[in-house]
């Protein structure tokens, strides 16, 4: 080498092998970054093409790592529901997955900045957090965090990579980070929107099934419910319920089983497929088999085969020569109680969830129904009872007036020696007992709905006479005082024993509802072609609450022992002449019944 002028020059060869050598490296850096952007753009390509979000992100990380030779990586997730940060992928961690606070590390601060770190020593740097580290036992020195940041300026998440040597990331690098994490995030809301759309039509398919399931229990439910309204008889509604459950879940055969406690067993109630009439006559003892399991115990049985089932009791169906196969078994409760079991059998190809949740509502329906109809049955049979309790007081209330008279005539003939006195007592008294027995024959009547009157002559003076005679005995002994106006006295046409009891049962009343004394009138008139018979007093009057239904059966007016039955005979014994009853009443004023019969006979 020559110095001139005080300077050091190379020779023509050294310059030349200088100058091949800067333009090797110039040309291997021009290589690197045509093979880094020529990565970019196929990450970026298939960023664009994919729409599985998870192998998107493996594939993205997995290219990334190898183009940078870094030794682990990891992309976080914002979780906002939770306010974490979660690895979504992770790569050259023995962690299956990292959780931390939304703010914390080198990765929450870039979120919380929404600005990329190059560390050459992670350690050194006072946002590092060390645990993660600890966790996994990768030692990380190096460090290239960048933001997944959306064009609106939203942070979706964090990408970072790792290396365990100081200084093993450029500046370049870090570039070619955040290019990857921009493409990334230019695409993934869209890519992660239709997940969501695609997860929400799922679940909508899944709603729309479920509902359409919902649509067609319903559907079931209202055609057993229309089923069951139509049905006469127990027996008739068990059938109907067994028919549709049958149907509903394309079963073979099924049987209705219902408890009898007293009998401590099961009795099949109704019955369908092969062999089921025998089975009518048959029952199980309590916890025999699979139905006696189920009703014991309130749990549902679904097998492929009825063998299946360690409570299977296969004497059943040998004794009845068949084979059972799938089989569906369900209890029938009713008010927190288990009565039965339903069973289905012998479905193609088994029973399925969807079976024996419409078993279960079936079975639910049948309990209902079962319980309803038997209470039912048995008010209904409590109503008849009362009915005739109340029919008989009715019988024995209108028996005191005739029974007074007997008793009073009796005590007369004990001690009467005159042998007329005697004979007119004496027919007194039988008379007394026919009208005791016609009065028996018309309550039986009025029991069964039938009407029929025996209509003949009657003379006005004789039964004014007769009726007063007998209201005097009725009276005696209470404060109630008898007022008789006979206005007419000629003759008419009625059922003379129908209407002396209208009297009797009008006075009855009057005399209880005054027990403090009162008066009563009796009046008889004919106004026209009609015979008028008016009963009045002047004690409390009609309570307000039972006016207009008066003369309905059964409807008293607070009466001690009183049966309703009174106002009713006398309201059908006034139809029954062609006639009318009326009451008017003021509360503390008193009453007036009003009696208009066709008179049926010539004024005399």
């Amino acid at each position: 080498m020559q110095v001139i002028r005080g300077e050091s020059r190379e020779s023509p060869s050294g310059l030349v092998t200088g100058l091949s050598e800067k333009l090797n490296e110039l040309e291997q850096a021009v290589v690197r970054q045509a093979e880094r952007f020529t990565a970019v753009l196929d990450i970026g390509t298939q960023i664009s093409a994919a729409r599985d979000v998870d192998a998107l992100l493996r594939l993205v990380m997995d290219r990334l790592t190898a183009l940078l030779a870094a030794e682990a990586s990891t992309l976080f997730m914002v979780d906002e529901d939770s306010s974490q940060l979660w690895s979504r992928v992770l790569r050259g961690s023995t962690l299956k997955e990292i959780r931390i606070p939304i703010n914390a590390g080198i990765a929450g601060h870039v979120v919380q900045s929404g600005k990329s770190l190059l560390l050459a020593d992670a350690y050194a740097d006072i946002r590092f957090n060390p645990e993660i580290d600890r966790q996994s036992g990768f030692r990380t020195r190096s460090m290239i965090a960048a933001p997944l940041r959306h064009v609106s300026g939203r942070i979706l998440g964090v990408i970072e990579v790792l290396h365990r040597k100081v200084n093993a990331f450029s500046h370049e690098d870090r570039a070619l980070v955040e290019g990857v994490a921009s493409q990334i995030a230019a695409v993934l809301d869209n890519v992660l929107l239709v997940e969501q759309l695609r997860s929400k039509n799922e679940k909508l398919t899944q709603a729309s099934d479920e509902l359409a399931g919902a649509v067609r229990d319903l559907d079931v439910l209202y055609e057993v419910e229309r089923a069951v309204s139509q049905a006469e008889a127990q027996e008739d509604l068990l059938e109907r319920i067994l028919n549709k459950a049958i149907a509903v879940v394309e079963a073979g055969a099924g049987s209705i089983l219902l408890m009898e406690e007293e009998k401590d067993a099961l009795y099949f109630r109704s019955a369908k497929g092969e062999k089921s009439d025998a089975l009518i006559a048959m029952s199980l003892k309590a916890g025999q088999g699979i139905a006696g399991h189920v009703a014991e115990t309130g749990e549902a049985v679904r097998v492929l085969d009825a063998a299946d089932s360690e409570h299977y009791d296969k004497s059943i169906a040998k004794k009845l020569g068949v084979t059972i196969g799938a089989l569906l078994c369900v209890p029938i409760a009713a008010d927190g109680k288990i009565i039965g079991a339903l069973e289905l059998l012998n479905k193609k190809g088994g029973f399925d969830h969807g079976d024996e949740r419409l078993a279960t509502l079936l079975a639910g329906q049948a309990g209902r129904a079962i319980t309803l109809r038997r209470s039912r049955e048995e008010g209904e049979r409590r109503g008849r009872m009362a009915a005739i309790g109340q029919m008989l007081s009715g019988v024995l209330h209108d028996v005191r007036t005739p029974m007074t008279v007997i008793a009073g005539y009796a005590e007369l003939l004990a001690d009467e020696n005159d042998p007329e006195e005697r004979k007119s007592a004496a027919q007194i008294i039988l008379g007394q007992l026919d009208h005791l027995n016609a009065m028996t024959r018309e309550t039986l009547a009025f029991a069964k709905g039938e009407r029929s009157v025996l209509l003949r002559r009657v003379y006005m003076q004789q039964f004014i006479k007769e009726v007063q005679e007998q209201l005097e005995q009725e009276f005696t002994g209470t404060k109630v005082e008898l007022k008789v106006q006979a206005e007419y006295t000629g003759s008419a046409r009625f059922d003379e024993n129908k209407l002396k009891r209208v009297v009797y049962n009008l006075a009855r009343n009057a005399v209880q509802a005054m027990p403090k004394g009162g008066r009563f009138t009796y009046a008889v008139a004919r106004e026209a072609d009609e015979l008028v018979m008016r009963f009045s007093d002047n004690g409390p009057g009609i309570p307000p609450e039972i006016a207009d239904k008066l003369f309905q059966s059964f409807v008293t007016a607070r009466k001690k022992n009183g049966t309703g039955l009174g106002l009713a005979i006398v309201k059908t014994i006034a139809e029954e002449h062609g006639g009318t009853v009326v009451c008017k009443s003021k509360p503390g004023k008193g009453t007036t019944f009003e009696l208009r019969i066709p008179a049926g006979a010539p004024r005399d």
